[in-house]
């Protein structure tokens, strides 16, 4: 019965110690073609306009956005910085869950020291599974899921193996739409009592933003861009509600009267994202509003931010040539 026993014993142990060698070679031979795969520069990876802050000179971004489409549609960050000289920048991609939220800031993080983080607050409601935060999360060390397809583009550089993010984005994130079709806002921000349940899943991550944000020595600050389609009072009272709890600022620019959206004017999709009118009357309250904070500097005169400048005077001309575009 001894021998038996010993022999199963064995048997198993061999076994197990087969499958421990299978799967560290499987994962050896994923983690080195990821490193293959993946992009030798920003300018190459997914979302390149989000991943843009990437390039940017160590410690030179005052304020890291992060949010859905609504971000990059509402913030335009050359526009702050010609007011006040604050350099922001979007991180925002396409129904940008809050997984993806906390990977642009772990990432931002390393090189940045920004004094405030804005959540654009209509991800706080966008549902993800376990198994997409689990592959967000391991997108650093087998990133062949992400780039799969790039192996038409493989080169000689790409083993190498080493990343160089020296992609700067001109608009610093911002996608500007000067298209413009009104929007029905007869039952907008209708006042209620009730609210919309955020899943605790969710309410995980936006506490795991804030608490990262607080060891960076960052204010995270929520903010509801203006969006007859995706946002209500419902919607509002969650937030509000959650802001509390976590004793954190939130500015509804729904309910500013500050911010005066016209809504026949100030969005180019009926009322789902705003358009460049609309956006420029967003920034320059939020541009105001984070300037009498009194925590950020006027980088306007500081040769160090040269670039910068440079990047607006761009803007502006873009600006003026779609706004001549428009008069003929």
């Amino acid at each position: 019965m001894r021998y038996f026993s010993e022999r199963f014993n064995k048997r198993t142990f061999l076994n197990l110690s087969k499958t421990i060698v299978f799967v560290l070679v499987i994962a050896i031979l994923f983690f080195g073609f990821s490193q293959l795969f993946m992009p030798k520069t920003n300018k190459d990876m997914r979302d390149k306009s989000a991943n843009g802050f990437l390039g940017e000179p160590e410690n030179t971004i005052d304020i890291l956005i992060v949010g859905d489409s609504e971000s990059y549609s509402s913030f335009i960050p050359l526009q702050m910085w010609n007011e006040y000289g604050i350099t922001s920048y979007v991180c925002g991609t396409p129904s940008q869950t809050l997984d993806y939220s906390l990977d642009f800031l772990r990432k931002a993080f390393v090189k940045q020291k920004p004094k405030f983080v804005v959540l654009e607050t209509n991800a706080v409601f966008r549902a993800f599974s376990v198994k997409t935060a689990i592959l967000t999360r391991a997108d650093q060390w087998f990133s062949i899921y992400r780039y799969h397809d790039r192996w038409k583009k493989i080169s000689l550089r790409d083993f190498h193996f080493k990343v160089e993010n020296n992609y700067i984005e001109n608009d610093k994130g911002y996608r500007m739409g000067t298209e413009t079709d009104a929007a029905d806002f007869s039952n907008y921000m209708k006042p209620t009592k009730e609210k919309i349940n955020i899943h605790k899943k969710n309410k995980a991550y936006v506490d795991k933003i804030a608490r990262l944000c607080s060891e960076n020595g960052a204010e995270l600050i929520f903010i509801s861009t203006p969006s007859t389609k995706n946002w209500n009072f419902k919607k509002h009272n969650a937030i509000a509600e959650l802001s509390r709890e976590m004793n954190l600022e939130y500015i509804d620019l729904n309910i500013k009267k500050e911010v005066p959206i016209d809504w026949s004017k100030d969005t180019k999709d009926k009322g789902d994202h705003l358009n460049y009118s609309g956006a420029v009357k967003v920034t320059g309250y939020l541009g105001a509003f984070f300037n009498q904070k009194g925590k950020l500097e006027d980088h306007r005169h500081d040769s160090n931010y040269a670039e910068w400048g440079k990047a607006y005077n761009h803007f502006q001309k873009t600006c003026e040539k779609i706004k001549k575009s428009k008069e003929k």
